[in-house]
Formats: C-alpha cells, sequence, structure tokens
C-alpha cells in the first residue's frame, strides 16, 4: 500500500474531526467531521468555515471577521488554537476547540491548511462555565490564549478584549516589576507558582488576584487559576489599619492599660513609669502596685468581671510618680475567648488631681455656703418655669439662704419648691418676679435700688427699701437682696446735715467776709500809725549840729527803752557820719525817767566815748541825778551841765572855736 493510501485511511479514521481548507473553504474532511459539522445529506466540500459559524461569537464578535483573522496567520505559518461556535447540522450550537496549522506539501501547491475541530467535553465545559475562580490558558509570550466566563463577571471586559492585549498591560503598574520577577522563575526550573497583583477592570478599578500558575513546557502554554482576594486584602488591610490605630490607641492612650489573667497576674501594660521597662512587669500580680487596704476591692472586681462578663468599676490608692501614692479610677472590661472570659482589661486613669480638686471644690463650696449663709444679704437661686407655649413665665425657688427666708417672711422648707406666683403675701416676692422675667428676656444682668410699696394688710409698716441684684444663669437667675432702709434713712440724715452745714458755711464766709474787710481796715489803720510814730520819733529825736564838731540832740516828752535804744542808733550814726568831737544830750524836756532809762543814756553816753567823742549831758533835773545816783553809775564817764548853754560854751572852749555871731545875736 503507498504511503498515499495509509495516510489516507489514517485521515478517514481520525476520531478527531479534521478538515483541508484552502483560500477558507473545505477541500476535504473525514467521516467525524461531516458527522460533527455537517451530516451526511448536506455534506461539507466547499463550505467555508463561516458558513459553518452563526453571525456572532459568544463575546460579541462577528465569525467572518474572526475566522479570517486565524486563517490569515496560520497561512503565514501561525499555528492558531482557539475556541469556537459552530451551528449543528439538526440545530443548536457547539463549543468546539479548533487548531489551525499550515500543511507542508510540494513546491508549486497552493496553501493548504488543516483545521482539527473537537467539540468540548460538555460536563467539563459546564464546569468552566460555572467556576467562581478565573481559569485561563495563556502563551509564553505572556499573552492569554483561553479564558473562562468568570474573567467576565469579575473584570467586565470581554474575553477578547483580555486576549487581545499582552496581559501585563493590565497589572498595576505598581506591581508589574514584581509580577514578571515571579513569572521569571519559570525559566529556572520551577513549574508552578504563586503569586499576588492587582489587576485592571473594566471601569478603571482594579481588583486584587491571587494567582496559581502551572507551565506545560511541552505545549508551550502556562495554566493558571486566577481568584479574586479583594475583598480578603481589604479586610488584611482594614485589620492592618485597625490593628495598627488599635495598638496608636493602646500606646498613646494617656491612661494605663493593663492586660490580666485569671490570676491578676499581668499578661501587658501599655505604659509605666518613666524608667521602668513594661516587660519587667509582665508576670507580677495587680497586687504588688495596689495598697493592701484596697486587695479585696480589685478581687471582687476582678471576680466579677471573670464571672458575669460585665464591666466593674473601683477607684484605689496605688504607686504614684517617684515611688508615691496616688488614686487612680480603673475600668475594668471583659477579654472573651472561645467560650469564657479569659482576660480583663483594666483602663486605669490617675485622678489624684481630680481628687484634690474634689476635695477642694467641696471645701470651697464649704466655704461658700457657709459665708452665704452667715450673709446678711438674702441670696436666692431660682430655676426658669415654663408654659404650655414654652414661654418663661415664672420661677421656682431652688435655694436660699436664712436671711432670704426673713425677707420673704416664709420658712426655708416653705418656700423650697415654691414658685414666686404663689407667694401672695410678700410684695417682695411680685417685685422680684417681674425683675428676673426681665433679666431672662433681655439676657443681661440687672442691678436697682426701689422702694417697696406698704402692705395693704399692714398700713402701718413703714416703706422698705431694697437693692436687687439679678444674674442670669443656666435655666435660671441668681438673686441677691439687700435691705437698704437703715442706710438710706442714713443719707437722708447725713444730707440735711450736710444742707445744714453748707447754709452754716455760708453764713459763716459771709462773717469771714466781713471779718477779713474789719481786718484789712485795721492794718490800714495801724498802717498809718505806724508812719504817724516812726514821723513822731523822727521828731521826738531831732540831731542838731550847731558848728562843725558839736552834735545837739534835744530830748522832749517821756523817755522810755524804745526812745533811748532809737536815741542810741541815730546819735551814733550822726557822729560816725560828721566826725564831731561833742555830742550834747539835753535832757531840759524830759518830764520823767525811770532807772532802765538812766541805764540807756549811761549806755548811750560810753557808746559816743568808744566812738571817739565826747558827750555832754545839759538839763539834767532832780530826779535825773537821783536816778543816777541810784544805779551806781559813775558819773565821770560824762560831763553834766544844768543848762544847754553851759554845755556849748564848755564845748566852743575845748575846741577853740569862738561862738558864732549869729548865736550871738539870738542870745
Amino acid at each position: 500500500m503507498s504511503h498515499r493510501d495509509l495516510y489516507r485511511a489514517a485521515f478517514e479514521a481520525a476520531e478527531d474531526p479534521l478538515l483541508l481548507l484552502e483560500n477558507g473553504r473545505v477541500i476535504d474532511a473525514n467521516p467525524s467531521a461531516v458527522r460533527l459539522l455537517a451530516g451526511p445529506t448536506e455534506g461539507l466540500l466547499g463550505r467555508e468555515l463561516t458558513g459553518l459559524s452563526p453571525l456572532l461569537q459568544p463575546d460579541g464578535h462577528a465569525s467572518a471577521e474572526g475566522l479570517k483573522q486565524r486563517i490569515d496567520a496560520a497561512s503565514r505559518g501561525e499555528p492558531q488554537r482557539f475556541r469556537w461556535l459552530y451551528r449543528r447540522p439538526g440545530g443548536g450550537y457547539i463549543q468546539a476547540d479548533t487548531q489551525l496549522a499550515r500543511l507542508t506539501l510540494t513546491e508549486g501547491s497552493g496553501t493548504i491548511l488543516r483545521a482539527v475541530v473537537r467539540e468540548e467535553d460538555k460536563e467539563q465545559r459546564r464546569l468552566y462555565a460555572l467556576a467562581v475562580d478565573m481559569l485561563g490558558i495563556a502563551t509564553l509570550d505572556g499573552r492569554f490564549r483561553e479564558l473562562s466566563p468568570s474573567w467576565e463577571r469579575t473584570l467586565g471586559f470581554s474575553r477578547q478584549e483580555l486576549m487581545d492585549r499582552p496581559y501585563v498591560e493590565f497589572i498595576h503598574p505598581e506591581d508589574r516589576a514584581r509580577t514578571l520577577s515571579e513569572t521569571d522563575t519559570f525559566s529556572t526550573g520551577a513549574q508552578t507558582l504563586t503569586y499576588e497583583n492587582r489587576f485592571l477592570c473594566k471601569d478603571g478599578s482594579y481588583r486584587w488576584l491571587e494567582w496559581n500558575a502551572m507551565l506545560a513546557l511541552d505545549e508551550g502554554l502556562v495554566y493558571f487559576v486566577a481568584r479574586d482576594v479583594t475583598r480578603r486584602k481589604s479586610a488584611e488591610l482594614a485589620l492592618r489599619e485597625s490593628e495598627e490605630k488599635l495598638r496608636a490607641l493602646y500606646e498613646g492612650i494617656p491612661h494605663i492599660l493593663t492586660v490580666a489573667d485569671k490570676d491578676a497576674r499581668i499578661v501587658s501594660v501599655n505604659r509605666t513609669a518613666p524608667g521602668v521597662d513594661p516587660e519587667s512587669l509582665v508576670g507580677r500580680s495587680l497586687y504588688d502596685f495596689t495598697s493592701p487596704e484596697y486587695h479585696a476591692t480589685v478581687k471582687e472586681a476582678l471576680e466579677t468581671v471573670l464571672r458575669t462578663g460585665d464591666r466593674a468599676h473601683y477607684e484605689v490608692v496605688g504607686v504614684g510618680v517617684n515611688g508615691g501614692r496616688a488614686w487612680y479610677a480603673n475600668h475594668v472590661s471583659p477579654i472573651r475567648g472561645a467560650d469564657e472570659v479569659t482576660n480583663v482589661l483594666i483602663v486605669a486613669e490617675n485622678i489624684t488631681e481630680r481628687r484634690r480638686a474634689e476635695e477642694l471644690r467641696r471645701e470651697s463650696e464649704a466655704r461658700f455656703h457657709a459665708a452665704v449663709e452667715a450673709s446678711m444679704d438674702a441670696f436666692l437661686t431660682m430655676r426658669c418655669r415654663r408654659d404650655e407655649r414654652e414661654e418663661i413665665a415664672d420661677f421656682v425657688i431652688t435655694g436660699l439662704n436664712a436671711r432670704a427666708a426673713a425677707m420673704l417672711s416664709m420658712q426655708r422648707e416653705q418656700l423650697l419648691g415654691q414658685r414666686l406666683s404663689e407667694i401672695e403675701h410678700s410684695v417682695e416676692a411680685a417685685v422680684l418676679l417681674e425683675k428676673c422675667l426681665r433679666v431672662i428676656r433681655r439676657g443681661t444682668p440687672l442691678a436697682e435700688e426701689i422702694l417697696l410699696a406698704t402692705p395693704p394688710t399692714e398700713p402701718s409698716r413703714p416703706g422698705v427699701w431694697v437693692h436687687h441684684q439679678v444674674v442670669p444663669i443656666q435655666d435660671g437667675v441668681a438673686v441677691t437682696l439687700r435691705d437698704t432702709t437703715d442706710r438710706k434713712r442714713l443719707e437722708d440724715q447725713l444730707r440735711q446735715s450736710i444742707e445744714r452745714l453748707e447754709a452754716y458755711a455760708e453764713e459763716l464766709e459771709g462773717k469771714n467776709r466781713m471779718l477779713a474787710e474789719e481786718n484789712a481796715e485795721r492794718e490800714r489803720t495801724a498802717s498809718v500809725l505806724r508812719q504817724q510814730q516812726e514821723a513822731i520819733r523822727a521828731l521826738s529825736t531831732p540831731i542838731i549840729q550847731a558848728w562843725e564838731g558839736v552834735l545837739v540832740l534835744p530830748i522832749i516828752g517821756a523817755l522810755d527803752s524804745a526812745r533811748a535804744t532809737q536815741i542810741m542808733e541815730k546819735l551814733l550814726g550822726e557822729v560816725v557820719r560828721t566826725q564831731a568831737h561833742f555830742a550834747v544830750l539835753d535832757l531840759t524836756g524830759v518830764e520823767d525817767v525811770d532807772a532802765p532809762t538812766v541805764d540807756h543814756l549811761l549806755q548811750v553816753a560810753r557808746a559816743t566815748s568808744l566812738l571817739g567823742s565826747r558827750c555832754l549831758i545839759s538839763g539834767i533835773s532832780p530826779r535825773v541825778a537821783q536816778a543816777i545816783v541810784e544805779l551806781g553809775s559813775d558819773a565821770r564817764t560824762f560831763e553834766t551841765f544844768g543848762e544847754l548853754e553851759d554845755a556849748l560854751r564848755h564845748a566852743l572852749r575845748v575846741s577853740g572855736t569862738r561862738l558864732p555871731k549869729v548865736q550871738r545875736r539870738a542870745r
């Protein structure tokens, strides 16, 4: 049998449907192909593959265009393998795996293509179509060759769109280098590998895919399964972020977070005192850091949480900074295992400053309440009361001191919870209600002093002055009342006194003006008198230069100490000025003289002698002579003469001066 006969027999007996194509038309077909694609009545010879296919393939592409591209590629010597949809002879469609390859014939013959059409296994194809994971086959040059329908469901791209481009173009740019590095391990002899990357979706988003790939080197193909793990990656990312947040919260929270087991042993702690390693506390008991008197409290809280799974709270004194004592507020929460509470979380807040502040606040409140209670002013706090329209119409007394109860004329127990409008017997309550409403509506404090009207039931009662101070507070007002009646009475009395004093002052001012005028008049009169006295003194002590070298001072009238002093000053001045050799004091006109006056005259005489002038005294009366003797003074210090003429003659004789003619004629 010839080779041609052998090849023909093999062609006819092949189980796979075989076709020979020339220019896209069937020029030969074995019985398997006829049974699969046409049936014995129609036959396949002369028919095109396009005529055996529906107009569109499942991916939406036209069958004619798809076949032409694949036939042209196979004709160029590029084998083609693809899944294709054919029409059944009796109706319906066949999904088949089609392979196209060029046959090498004798030189000069046309291009003949061999087509192998294998109907896909229905059960396998159904499983392939229903697979949730994305199944596929890729060539070694990085292109998809076959993809399961799940690719379209997951990514939105059609399978043809995915197979038209190298699959690396769909990988996220940040993951490409890592993916290529992973797939390069096939070149080292690896048969399978697993990796992850982000794959592009048609809407522009990316989904995380986990790949399991197997290399079929003999086929030049890579079989793979890709699983969408976006949710898992998102969950992992969220979990990591949550863990990071929890760790940041655990380590950054200002409180001490401690995890302890059932035996109160420390499992972990987020922070410790400066210089203390948290790991050094692991395994130690909570009771090591709690004062002994609080051990029972801690134990009871832990047992409650472990037994019931509820939360617990307690406050204890423990170890503080630098080994001191500090107050801690501890909040205990359960940490559950599979079936029971296995550990507890204790959040310890250092409340030392808060406790100290609370103690100071209580002390301050106690002092404040004591001061308010002891105050002479009335003090009230009141809460707003609204009507059915939610408008403030009244106030309810929530607190007051004893003074306020006295001013409102009721017991404190009766006033607490009482509405102002219900205190009908008190004039003060009605006035206070109006003022409080005004403060609430305006939102600003009020301070006023008014005179309360006399109650109609007590007409004899005097009016009362009250100072109101109303301050808005949260949902109410605070009121201070002060009875200022006594102060007002004192102010009236003071005002009347001031008015009287002002009247007295005006009267006194008038009298002072009159007195000032009288004093000014007296001053003017006294000045005139002083001038007259000076003139009189000047006239009463005339110093006459009788002739050169001789001065005469006639003294007339009474001679007292003041006048004697004046005579001395004036005479001594003239002696010095005129360089007189003689000074004659004539006492002829002196009526009376006493011992001090005589002593002054003697001092004048001695002073004159000291200036080099001789003092002559004339006209000495018996009384003057007697005073000189009684005084015990030495009369030899001056010369005395009975008459002025005798004294002048003596002065002329001694000085050798002749008496002027005028003087002689006058004599």
